[in-house]
Order: C-alpha cells, then structure tokens, then sequence
C-alpha cells in the first residue's frame, strides 16, 4: 500500500503544473454545464417516472465512445507542436461541460432512479476517463515534443494514449453496460 501511495504522491509532485490545470479546467466546464442546463430550462425541470426514461446502455456507450476518441485525438494534436499545445484544454472542457449538464438532467429530471444513474454509472465513469485522459496527456506533454519539436510530427506515445483509449473504452463498458444493468438501466439524460 505504501508503494502506491509513494507512487501516486510521485506523480502529482512532478505533474503538479498538468493536474491543477486539469482540475480547473474540468470545474469551469462542469460550472458551465450545470448553468447552462439550468437556463436552458429556465430553473425548472420537468420530472420524468422511472417507468417513462429512455434507457439505451449500447446508445450511450457507443456515444461516449466517439466522444473519447474525439477527446484522445485532440490530446495527440495538442502535441503536434508548440502552437497547439492548448488544445490539450479542451477534452477537460467538455468532459466537465457534459459531466455538469448530465448531473442537472439526471437528478433534477429522473429524481431517486436518476441519481442512481448519476451516482453508479455516470459519475464513475467520468471520473476514470478524467484520470485516463490525464494519464494520456501527461504521457504525450513528456513525451519531449513541446520543447524538442519543431516540425509537426506525433509523438512515439501514439501507442501508449491508443492503450489508455482501449483502457477507457473497456471502463466505460464496465460502467455503462455492466453497471448499468445493475441500478436498472442507463438513462439517456435529457434536459426536455
């Protein structure tokens, strides 16, 4: 135990820079979620019954899917060179953005059977991607692009963020799918 927390505590201590910048990326993105799902329904939102969620674990799954890979190649990119190397913000944007907008829709709209969801599905699910995609981007940041390249050519920790991508795609079948069964069923959240 000691070894993993000395191993956990050594890679915050030399990637502190990265993980503050993520965090607070990652909180404006679910600050803005949450605001802007609650103004899209003007502060209300219309409770749904359990027996009347659209529940679709594959729907889900395949989406986030698609949204991760879009996230992991935005990660690459931001390696590419110097110019690009804020885009690295982004898939930490979104992921807070869609992180904060499914929490309102899930515990306001689908009240116990919602934060269930919320709380056994979605949250977890989140929360390993975030630590994937940090683990991604760590990898691609020291990968020496950013102060030895000058030409735009990717970096040779293509293979390793590919591993972390099929890493997260098997957390995210766990969760959506396996999980998913468990509390009932995944919620497709909807704000209307």
């Amino acid at each position: 135990m000691r070894i993993i927390k000395s191993e956990i505590g050594d890679f915050f201590k030399s990637n502190a820079k990265v993980v503050v910048s993520v965090a607070a990326v990652f909180l404006v993105g679910i600050a803005l979620g949450v605001t802007l799902a609650f103004r899209a329904v003007g502060g209300e939102f219309e409770t749904v019954a359990r027996v009347d969620a659209d529940v679709g674990a594959g729907k889900v799954f395949l989406l986030s899917l698609i949204i991760l890979a879009g996230c992991y190649g935005l990660i690459l990119l931001s390696c590419a060179n110097k110019k690009t190397v804020f885009l690295c913000c982004v898939p930490y944007l979104a992921l807070g953005f869609m992180l904060g907008r499914f929490s309102a829709a899930l515990i306001c709209r689908y009240e116990l059977f919602g934060l269930l969801n919320f709380l056994f599905v979605y949250l977890p699910a989140f929360i390993f991607s975030l630590i994937l995609l940090l683990f991604a981007t760590v990898r691609a940041l020291t990968a020496g692009c950013c102060e030895r390249c000058e030409t735009s050519r990717f970096k040779p920790s293509f293979l390793d963020i590919v591993k972390l991508f099929a890493l997260n795609a098997a957390v995210c079948f766990v969760f959506f799918i396996i999980a998913g069964a468990l509390v009932g069923g995944v919620i497709i959240p909807s704000l209307f």
